[in-house]
C-alpha cells in the first residue's frame, strides 16, 4: 500500500489517482459546461492574499466587479480554520471570475498573467494553480485528485499502457511543489 501513498517532500502522493488523469485548461470547454471558477470556494492562506492583492487592478480591467464606488472591493473573508476566501457573485462564481465574448469562462488573474507575460502561478492563489489536483489536510497532507474533478470537460482518464503523468499534471506539479517533488513522484511511478 506504501507504494501507492509515498510520502514525498512530506506530503503524502495517491499514485494512482495522480497517473489516472488527464488535463487540459481550454476556456471554450467552460463555455459549455460549469467551470471551476464556479463550482468550488476558493481558501488560501493568509500569505497568499497579500500576492493576490498586488494584481487586483490588473484583474479589474477583465472583472469589473472588483471594483465598486470607485475603489477596489474587499473580496477576502477569514474562514472559520483560519484561512481566507474569495467571495462569489449571486451565482456562486469566484469574483475574479469574468466571461469573454464567446462566454468562455476565465480567470480575470489568469487572463492578466498571460496579458502581461506573467506565469499565472504568479498571480493565482496556490488551490486554483493545483487544481485538478487537490490537497487534503492529514498527517501529511495528502495529494490526490480533486473528488469531482472528472465532471469536467477539461479532465479525461488519462490512458496509457505504461504508468506515467499526464505532461499538463507534471506541470502543476512542477510549479506548485518544485523539481524535486516531480522527480520523487515520477520515481515512484516508475517502480510502483
Amino acid at each position: 500500500m506504501s507504494r501507492l501513498f509515498p510520502i514525498i517532500e512530506n506530503i503524502k502522493v495517491d499514485l494512482k489517482s495522480l497517473i489516472s488523469i488527464k488535463h487540459t485548461c481550454d476556456p471554450e470547454i467552460c463555455s459549455e459546461k460549469g467551470s471551476c471558477c464556479s463550482e468550488y470556494e476558493v481558501c488560501m492562506e493568509k500569505r497568499e492574499v497579500d500576492k493576490i492583492v498586488t494584481h487586483i487592478p490588473e484583474a479589474a480591467k477583465f472583472a469589473p466587479q472588483l471594483i465598486a464606488n470607485g475603489t477596489y472591493r474587499n473580496i477576502f473573508e477569514e474562514t472559520d480554520d483560519n484561512l481566507v476566501s474569495i467571495d462569489t457573485d449571486e451565482e456562486n462564481q469566484c469574483l475574479f471570475a469574468w466571461r469573454n465574448g464567446k462566454g468562455e469562462a476565465l480567470c480575470s488573474l489568469h487572463s492578466h498573467a498571460l496579458k502581461n507575460n506573467l506565469s499565472f502561478y504568479d498571480t493565482k492563489p496556490e488551490s486554483c494553480c493545483l487544481w485538478p489536483l487537490a490537497i487534503y489536510d492529514g498527517s501529511p497532507k495528502i495529494l490526490t485528485v480533486q473528488d469531482d474533478a472528472f465532471n469536467f470537460d477539461c479532465n479525461k482518464r488519462h490512458k496509457s499502457e505504461k504508468a506515467r503523468l499526464d505532461p499538463e499534471i507534471s506541470s502543476i506539479i512542477n510549479n506548485v511543489y518544485g523539481t524535486k517533488m516531480l522527480t520523487g513522484i515520477n520515481h515512484a511511478i516508475s517502480i510502483m
